[in-house]
């Protein structure tokens, strides 16, 4: 296995532990740090919003699926939906909630790559020591 596919498993792995323990606060908007996280680990910008994507929509469909099983979720957000959309649409809350999931993972692993980029960038042009050194003697 190369090694960049190590790091897209593992960066997948940590953006999903990092969104379980950040679902438990009660402002969501926080679910972008794990994408940024996710998006950080990795060095080309396709892998990093994918393992962004991936990391957030895998917790937060483990965390509705946990919801729909032990607290009957489904039954609030049809009655929910009962009151914008009509009578049955549930189902429609839940396909929302999985794309904002995607859309958030999406953009915090682009933020997280843009940001590697960004240290990369300044890293290698800043000068070190050794080249200080050298352009005073």
């Amino acid at each position: 296995m190369r090694i960049e596919d190590k790091w897209f498993i593992s960066s997948v792995l940590i953006g999903m532990c990092a969104t379980m323990l950040l679902t438990l606060a009660p402002i969501w908007q926080l679910v972008i740090i794990p994408g940024i996280i996710s998006g950080f680990l990795n060095k080309s910008m396709k892998r990093s919003i994918l393992s962004g994507t991936l990391g957030v929509s895998l917790s937060w469909m483990i965390y509705i699926l946990s919801g729909l099983v032990s607290r009957n979720v489904y039954l609030i957000l049809d009655q929910f939906g009962a009151l914008i959309f009509g009578e049955g649409f549930g189902w429609l809350l839940l396909l929302i909630i999985i794309i904002l999931s995607a859309i958030f993972g999406a953009l915090g692993g682009g933020i997280g790559n843009a940001l590697l980029s960004l240290k990369n960038l300044y890293f290698e042009r800043r000068p070190t020591n050794n080249t200080e050194v050298k352009l005073k003697k």
